[in-house]
């Protein structure tokens, strides 16, 4: 295994979130912290965003902010370096690149655009040491899973697929997760 881990993590730039899918984004930074790994996400200061980003740097973690041109007016504060991209396309394949495994929190149309590319670049490229963390607080994402499994049961997608994902409902889940992806 290398020395340093990159977590990326895709989420909502919403702001006043209930406090336990805020509580996911601080238990994946303190995760990334305390493991002097790295965060790579979208990088603005709003949302789950700037929760992860300030959990990660408060806990000795370096954060990445990937930020499209038209928004780096938005980045954030907590990130130690910027990369700037064209578009979100260029944003999410950089960030597919650099990380070693995925973390997905609660999140809108984006978020799924992130998990849907960053699944299927896992598979497609056949890299199955990466891995996805969906953090389904609430049954937020059970639809979601649920058409995965359809599609499976439908002889679309190969079981073999969903291998790579690792579901936590409550938020010290994602840290367990994370533990055995990358034990100590």
């Amino acid at each position: 295994m290398k020395d340093s881990i990159t977590i990326a993590v895709y989420c909502s730039a919403v702001d006043s979130l209930p406090e336990h899918w805020q509580e996911g984004a601080r238990v994946t930074g303190r995760w990334i912290g305390s493991r002097s790994a790295t965060l790579v996400y979208g990088g603005v200061a709003a949302g789950l965003m700037t929760t992860v980003a300030q959990a990660t740097h408060d806990a000795g973690g370096r954060v990445v902010g990937v930020v499209p041109t038209r928004r780096r007016e938005w980045a954030s504060p907590y990130n130690d370096i910027v990369v700037p991209t064209s578009d979100l396309n260029e944003r999410k394949g950089t960030m597919q690149l650099l990380a070693d495994a995925f973390v997905v929190l609660p999140g809108g149309y984006g978020t799924l655009d992130e998990f849907s590319t960053s699944f299927s670049y896992i598979n497609f490229t056949d890299q199955p040491d990466k891995a996805i963390i969906i953090y389904n607080p609430d049954g937020l994402y059970d639809p979601l899973l649920e058409q995965l499994r359809r599609m499976v049961d439908a002889g679309l997608l190969r079981p073999a697929a969903l291998k790579v994902l690792r579901v936590a409902t409550r938020p010290e889940e994602i840290a367990e997760a994370l533990d055995t992806i990358f034990p100590q």
